[in-house]
């Protein structure tokens, strides 16, 4: 993993310059140099001979020409930024809008400027995936669960298993898993694959939400109506393949439907998720979708794994008749725990964090540990994980 990344503070008024370097002069992880802009230029890399890995813009009253210079910039000289200025709304959707990775009011809170640089950091680790796996969750029949299931696997290889993940609401007139993380509801999910042709990772994720788990949401934040044949497939795909480049996973949680927008995205994934519940209703919908999944769609029977909601075992169903059934063999069954699932909806606090020790989200980090081939990473400080970063 990259040992030291090299960041750049500039801006206009030395002050906040010299605030910033005292506050972040100490981190092992960091190459630190700053710039104070005297030139003339709204644009902070002006003239800049080597390109820093990061750079931290301090924005002034001039903030439109300032952050106007970031999007001038042709896409092969930008770094991922990270911006700070006054207390305003407008500024911060212009930063993010523009590409900024986060935004943050001056004096910029430390913990937080540092997170967004570990996450920098990672993405910068030479020795990190090139391509991201990509999971498709889908109900095999309506209120199985799947959205919760996606939200609960996006939160998971984010906040414990420490990846960089995408969590994408394909429902595009419905989809509210904004909700479960007490976001605002937005999102540029429609606009962004309208540019995908001339969309860098910094331009895409100023279209997306930010958990504070590090998990990025991309959704239709439009209150226009939208149907699937208002989206353009290759566009879509393009989409796809930038989030391959710069996430280690992307989950999409799909509404249940067969069309040419979820086809392609089921033809594309990794892995696809069929979410059911322990009912015979349930299994004989789950054939059926699986005989679509295969017979018409060219999914293989090995890319398919069965996720079982709410599962009890005193029930009369059993997990070999499912199995029987379905003919699959990878099952996940999720415990039944509707009061913690249904108070962590209500609240907007993803189940991992509202109820860590419940059965479900055990369950939910041991399918996280078994997608990524990664396990858990143990919680740790912030320092420590500058140090393994910097290969201490």
């Amino acid at each position: 993993m990259k040992a030291r990344i090299t960041v750049l503070i500039a801006g206009r008024n030395a002050q906040e310059l010299q605030e910033l370097e005292d506050m972040l002069g100490d981190q092992p992880g960091l190459a630190l140099s700053k710039r104070l802009i005297t030139n003339g230029h709204s644009d902070p890399l002006y003239n800049v001979k080597e390109l820093p890995d990061a750079l931290i813009f301090c924005t002034t009253s001039a903030w439109e020409d300032e952050l106007r210079s970031l999007d001038d910039r042709p896409v092969t000289s930008r770094v991922p930024t990270v911006v700070t200025g006054p207390e305003n709304m407008t500024i911060m959707r212009t930063a993010m809008r523009v590409g900024a990775r986060d935004y943050f009011s001056f004096p910029a809170p430390k913990q937080e400027v540092l997170e967004s640089l570990v996450r920098i950091a990672a993405e910068l680790a030479p020795d990190s995936d090139s391509s991201g796996g990509t999971f498709a969750v889908i109900n095999a029949k309506g209120g199985s669960g799947a959205s919760t299931i996606a939200a609960s696997l996006a939160h998971s290889l984010a906040e414990r298993i420490e990846q960089r993940v995408a969590l994408l609401d394909m429902d595009l007139q419905f989809g509210n898993l904004a909700s479960a993380f007490d976001l605002h509801e937005g999102g540029g999910l429609v606009d962004a694959i309208l540019r995908a042709d001339n969309m860098d990772l910094m331009a895409l994720e100023g279209h997306m939400l930010k958990h504070k788990s590090g998990l990025h949401l991309l959704g239709n934040g439009s209150d226009q109506l939208v149907v699937p044949g208002d989206i353009d497939e290759g566009q879509l795909q393009k989409l796809l393949a930038l989030l391959r480049t710069g996430y280690d996973h992307t989950v999409i949680d799909l509404p249940r439907q067969i069309d040419s927008v979820t086809g392609l995205l089921l033809e594309s994934a990794d892995r696809v998720l069929l979410v059911l519940q322990q009912s015979i209703s349930h299994v004989q919908d789950a054939r059926r979708l699986l005989h679509y999944l295969t017979r018409y769609m060219g999914v293989s029977a090995d890319r398919i794994g069965i996720v079982v909601n709410r599962w009890d075992k005193r029930l009369a169903l059993t997990a070999g008749d499912i199995e029987k059934a379905l003919g699959i063999g990878d099952m996940t069954f999720i415990p039944n725990d509707y009061a913690k699932v249904a108070e962590s909806s209500n609240l907007g606090v993803p189940l991992l964090e509202a109820a860590p020790g419940s059965p479900v989200s055990r369950s939910m980090v041991r399918m996280a540990e078994a997608l990524s081939g990664k396990r858990v990473v143990p919680q740790s400080g912030l320092g420590r994980m500058w140090r393994k970063l910097a290969g201490a």
